[in-house]
């Protein structure tokens, strides 16, 4: 099966992550692709290694892309302020790119070494932006997975519908993460 002129590797994926983001991660197949691109669903194997492929290259965009964000979030700021521009942009990406971001929740296999480094790129910028707070490497890593935690169940239960009361969600937002870093400033014993 020969290639589509014109259509390359950058195409099939951003096609892809379109698609996750307008009808969900699960909707993605080579199927629901290739009609949307105008293609057999052969033609995309020489593109991406199967669907397996598709996913682990929506995993890396999607790392890739929020990396970008976060930096960009915690450029110039400390303690307090960094954390909640990270908070903010992480929750906006969610937003944003819910069908990509879905790709990059789950852990890299340790041997694809470019996507276990795009993802250890998201925790460095965390890890960075927790600084201020001089925390021991573990203690950091604690903080930055409380912290994804956090944002992770606000922001899909935000996204999935899952606050009907007629409160402000951004307030609730707000809250949440000045409770957090509450606790992020107290004894390290705490954490």
């Amino acid at each position: 099966m020969a290639t589509r002129v014109g259509l390359d590797h950058a195409m099939v994926v951003h096609a892809a992550a379109e698609l996750a983001d307008a009808q969900g991660l699960h909707e993605v197949t080579l199927a629901t692709l290739a009609a949307r691109l105008g293609v057999r669903t052969p033609t995309l194997y020489h593109y991406v290694a199967g669907l397996g492929g598709l996913r682990r290259e929506l995993a890396l965009l999607g790392c890739q892309e929020l990396a970008q964000r976060l930096g960009k979030a915690v450029m110039g700021k400390s303690g307090d302020e960094a954390l909640r521009g990270l908070a903010y942009a992480y929750r906006e990406f969610v937003h944003v790119h819910p069908g990509l971001y879905d790709a990059t929740v789950q852990a890299a296999d340790r041997d694809d070494t470019e996507l276990v480094a795009a993802q250890t790129e998201v925790v460095e910028i965390a890890i960075r932006a927790l600084s201020a707070y001089h925390l021991a490497n573990e203690d950091a890593i604690h903080a930055v997975r409380m912290l994804r935690s956090v944002v992770h169940g606000f922001a899909t239960l935000e996204q999935s519908g899952g606050f009907g009361i007629p409160l402000d969600i951004d307030e609730t937002f707000e809250r949440l993460l000045t409770i957090f870093l509450r606790g992020l400033g107290g004894k390290k014993e705490e954490l």
